[in-house]
């Protein structure tokens, strides 16, 4: 250093040395501590202090760049921030301030929307639902809000993105949760509301799980009726072509040699509304994992024999119909959404729950949009 930063004369002297402790990575499982001396200056002509700087840390810092680059790499592991932070000695609000660091990098584009777009909703902090929205061709998490309320969910795409940019809006996918609906009409004006066909197939398989249990329960529990029922729901759900149809295996709470089919064949003999359920039930799945909107239509207008279970899905599918419909025309789904609340729940369980809401964002920011490719092992 020979120039002040100050009044930019060459008149610095040297002034004696600040001795300062830098915090790098673990060795071999041990602390690492470096003593480092830096050097002051004085400047004759405005008497201003300075000290020499170095790349190993920043100024008025004591955690190293290493360490600092290492931290941000374990953030992208499921791992708690105290864990990290006892790996690399330093606290936990470091480690979160650290993290945010990473805020205005990981801040989303609003240029433009993606033409697809899912809406759900998670429990984020505490009790609190909040709402997701992803991109629906690339399945990525493209913004989240600390509420589920549509005058927030309508401020924010206001507030972020232009008309034009949500003009080209061409499908929301969503449940069967009627508040989003209100909202994409006045947001996304050339967008069609698809349903989704994850949440179909859910529906369906929960209706006639429960008339499962229905008819199970008006048994005694030790027949072998009740058994049936009891230890061999799987069968139950699975499609009817996927059972095992010729090779015969011992069923033990049976205490019989049967195939899977005869098993089904056996429980759906107990009951006629049961078997109509059953035959109903599949084939709205089999209709919407095919996307064959005459078949769906079909199996609507047969449930006058069903289980009330049924019914009152097969009611609720009968009054969003052109979701459905729309649904049936394209492939997209919130099935990776749910795959991405499935991620989050991951992240708030290993953490033992988030209590800042700006710290649980920018965690799963890091968690879905820093991709580290993984090495293998060097054996050389």
């Amino acid at each position: 250093m020979t120039v002040c930063s100050y009044c930019h004369q060459r008149t610095i002297v040297r002034n004696g040395h600040k001795t300062i402790t830098i915090r790098f990575p673990k060795i071999n499982e041990y602390p690492v501590l470096l003593k480092l001396k830096k050097q002051r200056f004085l400047c004759q002509s405005c008497h201003h202090t300075m000290i020499a700087q170095t790349t190993l840390v920043r100024p008025n810092h004591q955690i190293s760049e290493n360490t600092r680059q290492a931290i941000l790499l374990k953030l992208t592991e499921d791992r708690t921030i105290e864990n990290i932070a006892q790996e690399f000695n330093v606290s936990p609000v470091s480690v979160n301030r650290i993290m945010g660091e990473l805020k205005d990098d990981l801040k989303p584009h609003y240029d433009q929307l993606p033409t697809v777009l899912c809406f759900d909703e998670l429990r984020s902090i505490g009790h609190q639902m909040s709402f997701i929205a992803s991109n629906g061709q690339t399945h990525e998490p493209i913004l989240m809000l600390p509420t589920r309320f549509n005058k927030d969910i309508y401020q924010y795409f206001i507030n972020h993105y232009s008309l034009s940019s949500r003009e080209e809006v061409t499908h929301v996918v969503v449940d069967f949760n009627a508040q989003y609906q209100s909202v994409i009409r006045q947001l996304f004006p050339n967008a069609q509301i698809v349903a989704d066909n994850f949440h179909l197939v859910q529906m369906a398989q929960r209706a006639l799980n429960q008339s499962r249990v229905q008819l199970m329960k008006h048994y005694n529990v030790d027949s072998s009726e009740y058994r049936l029922l009891k230890f061999h729901w799987r069968l139950f759900l699975m499609n009817y072509d996927r059972l095992e149809k010729n090779k015969p295996q011992w069923f033990p709470h049976l205490h019989d040699h049967l195939t899977q089919e005869a098993v089904v064949a056996r429980g759906l003999n107990l009951d006629e509304t049961f078997a109509n359920t059953y035959r109903i039930a599949h084939e709205i799945i089999e209709s919407c994992q095919k996307r064959n909107w005459n078949q769906f239509a079909q199996a609507l207008s047969e449930t006058a024999t069903v289980n009330p279970l049924l019914k009152t899905v097969t009611n609720t599918f009968k009054k969003q119909r052109k979701p459905i419909q729309n649904m049936m025309s394209c492939t997209y789904s919130n099935g990776p959404l749910e795959g991405v609340n499935r991620e989050i729940k991951q992240i708030k369980r290993t953490a033992y729950g988030y209590r800042n809401w700006n710290h649980f964002r920018l965690r799963i920011q890091i968690q879905f949009k820093i991709k580290i490719k993984k090495r293998r092992p060097i054996r050389k």
